[in-house]
């Protein structure tokens, strides 16, 4: 196991047993990282008999570089009248509950100052006589408050998410730079019913419309590979900016140790694990199907001299089926990252890419119980698995970043996948 980086112990945080954010602060980190390679080797015993190493967080606390509490209305124990308007709080959502926030104080894995800023806003919003968007009755203007703060550069991002309605914005941006000076300050109106970070129209209050964040990539000579990165307000970037350093370390030194000309980065968002590997081969092909990080990862490109990446704006099953129609087959000399969401590859992206039959492939999986449960069997027909590893990315959590190394069988060893059975 990896030296841990020395902490300071804290309290709990006094949300702890009703935040849903954090599930082990009262274990102590040692153990934390012990249980989650326990549950990786339980999740992937039937393909993996052996160790599957976790690396520890560099920092323990403050290490989120986003989040995004929401407002809503007060939980009273007794039921008020239909009409009755209740207070506005901000806060996360209470653990096993899917409605209603609990009153924030403080939040110990959120971004330094994060707290103060909390502090400051309900109290801005109370004497505002703000009230939090009501799904139901559609009356109400708060929605969510998104904090970015740039671990590397320092410069801090909010955005206030709101219904439409008149909003006073000169004092919303005081409030904030007196508790949280930042860089960007916005506000977004969304439309929608979902409870989620959104715009339908963005303004920007104050400041730049962006901020910037750095990674420092470990590379094979020991010095890092720094990178820059423009962050927009809804910009997909990991919230652990000095573990995301770590895991992009890995991914590197994977690309070194298999030297493919091509590197294929799927999901690549705005472009950070080709960025991190595209002085080791000639050209990377990265797709990602939101337009915006595509947008980014052109203009982060450029910020950081890099000529050899291209963006591709298409859905995954899309772009592979191209592939096969162009092409045939992947190259003996290319490699494959695929890094997905949570819900884990399109079964067509899946099935295409095992028709594509690169000879290596990496498979970052935010959520491994995903790969081990829906795509493990369909890619062991076809690939042996080679290597396993995980970066903790986010202590005091159930959850850890997976490394899954893989190799394409020899043709003689290839046995034909599971056959899916159609509903009559």
């Amino acid at each position: 196991m990896s030296t841990l980086h020395t902490e300071e112990k804290r309290a709990l945080c006094q949300h702890y047993e009703q935040c849903g954010g954090c599930q082990a602060q009262d274990v102590p980190y040692e153990k934390q990282l012990e249980d989650k390679e326990a549950q990786l080797r339980e999740l992937f015993q039937e393909y993996w008999n052996a160790p599957i190493p976790v690396d520890p967080s560099p920092v323990l606390w403050n290490y989120r570089n986003k989040v995004d509490p929401n407002f809503g209305g007060k939980h009273y124990d007794v039921a008020p009248p239909k009409d009755f308007q209740r207070e506005c709080v901000l806060g996360f959502k209470q653990r096993g509950r899917w409605y209603g926030p609990f009153e924030l104080n403080e939040c110990l894995i959120g971004p330094e100052g994060f707290s103060e800023l909390v502090l400051a806003v309900r109290s801005w919003h109370k004497e505002k006589n703000y009230f939090a968007f009501n799904s139901r009755s559609k009356k109400g203007l708060l929605r969510v408050l998104l904090v970015r703060a740039a671990k590397r550069t320092g410069e801090r991002m909010v955005v206030l998410v709101t219904a439409d309605g008149d909003l006073d914005a000169d004092s919303f941006v005081q409030t904030v730079q007196a508790a949280f000076p930042s860089r960007s300050i916005h506000r977004a109106i969304f439309r929608g019913l979902a409870d989620v970070a959104a715009a339908d129209e963005l303004f920007l209050l104050d400041g730049e419309p962006t901020i910037t964040e750095e990674l420092h990539v470990p590379t094979e000579s020991g010095d890092p590979r720094i990178l820059k990165f423009r962050l927009s307000p809804f910009s997909f970037f990991q919230t652990n900016t000095l573990g995301a350093e770590l895991l992009y370390g890995k991914i590197r030194k994977w690309v070194a140790d298999t030297a493919p000309r091509t590197l294929y980065d799927l999901y690549g968002g705005m472009g950070s694990i080709a960025f991190a590997c595209s002085d080791l081969v000639e050209r990377v092909e990265s797709v990602e199907n939101v337009p915006e990080a595509s947008e980014d990862g052109r203009f982060n490109a450029e910020v950081n001299g890099i000529s050899n990446v291209t963006f591709h704006t298409e859905k995954m099953k899309n772009y592979l089926r191209n592939l096969i129609i162009t092409q045939g087959e992947m190259p003996p000399d290319a490699a494959v990252v695929v890094d997905p969401p949570r819900a884990g590859l399109h079964p067509k992206a899946l099935r295409r890419l095992i028709e594509l039959g690169p000879r290596h492939l990496l498979y970052v999986a935010c959520k491994p119980a995903v790969l081990a449960k829906q795509e493990m069997e369909t890619l062991s027909a076809a690939y042996n698995l080679t290597g396993m590893s995980a970066v903790d990315m986010f202590p005091h959590t159930k959850h850890v970043e997976l490394i899954a190394r893989f190799e394409k069988k020899q043709e003689s060893s290839l046995r034909p996948p599971p056959k899916i059975l159609l509903r009559q």
